[in-house]
């Protein structure tokens, strides 16, 4: 399974395909509490959120390859669904060290959601990135998670080796110099409304700054009550996909216990890219993971995130 196939497509280099960058609006972690409060309230019971150092983020439970979120952020979106349907596009290969040339930053640091590389597995999997370069120096802590069969949801957990830098299909990326400093905290407890944690601060910041684009990465903590997560099934690879919507059809959903850790990103509007407005992988010290949906015990739930505000968004392929 870990063998990589001898028929695989190349690597695309990002630095030769389709590029957009939108320097963004940064406004203040303090305007974007003042902003997202309502809407959290509208959603949650107990709801908090301040400005903080961030903390050391290398440290348990988050065990990310870099102390902090600071320094030469961006948010990438990278490939897009599309690349799924009618079927996968096996040729969106990418590296993921190709965005040290693209953003210029040492150290990179990368986190965030991705479909992992699928000639390195065999299989499609759910990917989260969690990566460090430092000159030529690699440091890989990125997690998969894959299931091996169409009929039960028993999945796989695989960490990548430090050479192992590819992703597959699409990809949302909060990346940083990994450098510590001052961090949006948000904790919410006891959610009364319908919308997930992330989608609830993206609607709000939507609500407020409307077509301008406002994003935010980085990490969460389910500290408290389970949530649903996706892994791929195998067939996927196999069966035409009509829609975003018939692809739910070839998808394993599991619950997750707490404590679960998510990276990811947060964007409030697409100005017609075919983004993906929010976009979480969540991993466990239990080698259990996968794509974020919403929890399952509200009555229960506790989030607390720690966010950068992005000053460039990229979109890439």
């Amino acid at each position: 399974m870990d063998t990589e196939c001898c028929t695989s497509p190349s690597t695309l280099d990002m630095n030769k395909l389709p590029i957009v960058r939108i320097k963004l609006n940064t406004p203040s972690l303090r305007c974007i509490i003042e902003v997202i409060l309502p809407g959290l309230l509208e959603n949650f019971e107990n709801v908090s959120a301040e400005v903080v150092q961030c903390p050391d983020l290398t440290q348990p439970p988050f065990n990310l390859t870099s102390e902090g979120l600071c320094g030469d952020e961006n948010v990438f979106d990278i490939g897009d669904v599309t690349n799924f349907i009618p079927s996968i596009k096996r040729e969106k290969l990418y590296n993921v060290k190709d965005l040290k040339q693209i953003t210029g930053s040492d150290p990179l640091v990368i986190i965030g959601a991705c479909a992992g590389p699928y000639p390195f597995f065999g299989v499609d999997s759910e990917c989260v990135e969690n990566f460090k370069m430092t000159g030529d120096h690699v440091k890989n802590r990125t997690h998969v998670h894959m299931s091996m069969s169409d009929y039960n949801a028993e999945y796989f957990h695989k960490s990548l080796p430090d050479d192992e830098m590819r992703f597959s299909l699409m990809a949302n990326f909060f990346s940083s110099n990994g450098f510590k400093g001052e961090v949006l905290k948000i904790v919410c407890e006891v959610r009364k409304g319908p919308l997930s944690f992330s989608t609830c601060i993206s609607e709000a910041l939507s609500k407020h700054f409307g077509d301008e684009i406002i994003a935010l990465g980085g990490v969460i903590l389910i500290e408290n009550g389970k949530v649903k997560v996706h892994v791929i099934k195998p067939s996927l690879a196999k069966i035409p996909i009509k829609s975003e919507k018939e692809l739910g059809n070839w998808l394993h959903f599991i619950e997750l216990s707490p404590p679960s850790v998510g990276v990811g990103c947060i964007v409030s509007h697409d100005p017609g890219l075919n983004l993906r407005r929010q976009h979480f992988h969540l991993y466990t010290d239990r080698n259990e993971g996968g794509h974020y949906h919403n929890d399952t015990e509200p009555k229960t739930i506790k989030y607390t995130g720690y966010f950068g505000v992005s000053k460039q968004f990229i979109k890439i392929d």
